[in-house]
């Protein structure tokens, strides 16, 4: 039987600012893919104001196996694999849950 619990996810990504204006092609793309899967309820890219070069991501997938499926396309992995040598640090991502 699938779980059922939402998979709720928060992540930071700071981009080399030399690379900003390619990342956020790529990464506006990849956004339209994953707002078509069957799992996504939200998927929110944005950037911190004050830090144009950090992109933060919020999303909510309905289950675990659904963001495990999610995780596995090819799409998900190409835009991660993009992002080699384009970041300044280690992306920043956490799991939430409601309360």
């Amino acid at each position: 039987m699938e779980n059922l619990e939402r998979i709720i996810t928060h992540a930071e990504l700071t981009i080399n600012p030399e690379f900003i204006d390619e990342v956020l092609i790529k990464a506006k793309t990849t956004r339209d893919e994953i707002s078509l899967e069957e799992g996504t309820e939200i998927f929110k890219l944005t950037r911190k104001k004050d830090e144009p070069n950090t992109l933060v991501i919020f999303a909510v997938y309905k289950s675990k196996e659904l963001y495990d499926w999610h995780l596995e396309q090819v799409y998900v992995k190409t835009f991660f694999s993009f992002l080699t040598n384009k970041l300044l640090e280690a992306p920043i991502a956490n799991q939430l849950e409601e309360i």
